[in-house]
C-alpha cells in the first residue's frame, strides 16, 4: 500500500487509514513504540518463571551481555536478589546462581 500511495497520491488517505488501523491492532503507536521488554524485565520474568538465573543463562536465553548491570538495575528498583556460589559438576568452574528473594 505504501508503494502504491507513493506512485498515486490519491491513495495517501487510504494508506494513512490502513496504517492507523494496523497500529491500533498492534497496540503500539508505531515502529518506535515500546513493545519489547527491557533486559531487566527479561531477567525478572526469568527469575519468576524459573526461580533462578545465571549469567550464562541470561546471555544464551536472552542475549543479555551486561548481566550484572541489569541486576543492579533490579536492585535499584527495590528487588532483593541473593547470589549463591556454585561449582560446575563437570568442569569444576565456579559460577553464581541468582535468586529473587523479595519483590519491589
Amino acid at each position: 500500500m505504501a508503494l502504491a500511495a507513493t506512485a498515486d497520491p490519491a491513495l495517501i488517505p487510504q494508506y494513512i487509514a490502513a496504517t492507523k488501523k494496523a497500529q491500533a491492532l498492534e497496540g503500539a503507536p508505531g515502529w518506535k513504540g515500546r513493545t519489547r521488554m527491557t533486559q531487566a524485565e527479561k531477567i525478572l520474568e526469568h527469575l519468576k518463571k524459573n526461580g533462578s538465573i545465571t549469567q550464562r543463562e541470561a546471555y544464551l536465553d536472552h542475549g543479555i551481555q551486561s548481566f550484572h548491570r541489569r541486576l543492579t538495575d533490579l536492585k535499584d528498583a527495590g528487588y532483593q536478589l541473593r547470589g549463591e556460589l556454585r561449582r560446575h559438576k563437570v568442569t569444576g568452574q565456579e559460577y553464581t546462581r541468582y535468586f529473587l528473594v523479595g519483590a519491589a
